[in-house]
């Protein structure tokens, strides 16, 4: 079974102060669309952002401007708990420096709100659990997948027992060469900054994984390589910007054309020298374009995962095989992209997403999937509403991620890194909690 679901006592100040202050840690793209911008317009009665942070004061700058305010800004994080003394802190740097705020904001008795991955290693893991047990705040990360419809409704099917007893599940996921090339331009492509695909993109599926098996991971065995993008490349520069290869590369990107992009990322990186339009065949990435995991739950339930970030098309299919039947879900994005629209002929046809239930003795049932409107696919707002929307003292949902639960999902992750390192070697996955 799962971690058990333990939220801190509800102090008198929960109770008196419906309206709680929110400090922003990080105010990149995800910072301010995700959290930033609906804090200030969605929730006025149970929500206040008093204060922005991040290491670069001219993104600072760019955040206010594009968010329309004038929040106090801070290039120090101990100075602004400590000046603002905010009810919740939302962490949304860099990958592997979210583990330094998480385990600050849980020793200043903060609640503190994590993008996914709660963090990108083991240790981080340890600390940031050592940290929880002795804090009086709560720890929740943001899987966002856990709000989709199709998501719960596999959810439910299991739980209702209609394919048997979970034996097996078969996920593949499938990134096209707009969404999994950008991986390769940013701070992601070095894997000391984001743990790689299997720890920044993968974690929330494998938290959902875990959350259908209802199990933690056992032994793990993993494979994975760079093979399309990096040193792979038949030309390079340091970046699109300046490129001369810009008129012949399939991968050209003009960030200066989108406003927000050229705010947060081009203007500011005279700051701290951070390039948005990185060259994805650079030899210095070190991520991983393709890997597959092999994996056992403590349950017996067994995994075969699959990512791979070059792929013509950008879809999912998920295979969970039971005792009683089969139950199989599939997506196909369509092309559409922010960065870099590239349509693949007739693939309009098979766009969308379909759940099927397929019995040996029985026919075969189509599962209707409600559409939802929002970001990722309607799963950021319902996220939002849960964690912004209504007061501390209510119900916790299933849905909300808790730091236990997060840590289980960086650990396969993290477990599946140590393999490929060492020549597919298995590993045990909860040894990675001990010293």
């Amino acid at each position: 079974m799962l971690p058990s679901r333990d939220p801190k006592t509800t102090t008198i100040n929960d109770i008196m102060t419906t309206q709680k202050r929110y400090v922003l840690v990080g105010t990149g793209g995800r910072g301010v669309s995700m959290y930033g911008r609906p804090l200030l317009t969605d929730f006025p009665d149970t929500a206040e952002l008093v204060g922005l942070f991040d290491s670069n004061p001219l993104r600072l700058a760019a955040a206010n401007e594009l968010l329309g305010t004038q929040l106090p800004v801070f290039t120090d994080f101990t100075g602004m708990l400590r000046r603002l003394d905010p009810d919740g802190v939302i962490v949304a740097t860099r990958d592997c420096t979210h583990a330094e705020f998480v385990i600050q904001s849980l020793e200043a008795g903060k609640r503190v709100y994590s993008e996914k991955p709660l963090c990108t290693t083991a240790k981080q893991c340890r600390d940031i659990c050592a940290a929880a047990e002795s804090s009086a705040g709560d720890c929740f990360v943001t899987h966002n997948w856990r709000y989709a419809h199709a998501t719960n409704l596999i959810r439910e099917i299991l739980r209702d027992g209609r394919i048997g007893n979970l034996l097996s599940i078969e996920f593949r996921e499938t990134l096209d060469r707009n969404h999994g090339a950008d991986y390769f331009r940013r701070w992601h492509r070095i894997k000391a900054n984001s743990g790689g695909l299997l720890i920044h993109k993968a974690s929330h599926h494998f938290d959902v994984l875990n959350w259908w098996a209802d199990s933690k991971p056992a032994t793990l065995s993993a494979m994975g390589g760079t093979f399309f993008y990096g040193r792979n490349g038949p030309f390079r520069h340091t970046r699109c910007q300046g490129c001369p290869h810009a008129k012949v590369c399939d991968f050209f990107v003009d960030f200066a054309a989108d406003d927000q992009a050229r705010r947060l990322y081009l203007d500011a990186e005279s700051a701290d020298g951070y390039v948005r339009d990185r060259c994805l065949f650079d030899e210095s990435i070190d991520i991983e374009d393709q890997a597959a995991v092999l994996y056992s739950y403590e349950n017996g339930v067994r995994v075969v995962y699959s990512l791979i970030a070059y792929a013509a098309y950008e879809g999912m299919l998920i295979v969970l095989e039971g005792t009683e039947a089969r139950l199989e879900y599939e997506i196909v994005h369509s092309m559409d992209s922010s960065i870099a629209a590239r349509v693949v002929p007739g693939l309009d046809e098979v766009t969308g997403e379909r759940l099927t239930l397929i019995h040996p003795r029985h026919d075969r049932e189509a599962i209707d999937i409600p559409a939802a409107a929002g970001e990722h696919g309607g799963c950021d707002p319902a996220l939002r509403q849960e964690f912004f929307g209504q007061p501390w003292t209510s119900p916790q949902t299933e849905r909300m991620a808790v730091v236990d639960e997060a840590v289980q999902a960086v650990l396969i992750g993290a477990a599946a890194n140590a393999s490929i390192a060492d020549g597919s070697r298995p590993v045990a996955v909860q040894a990675l909690l001990q010293d």
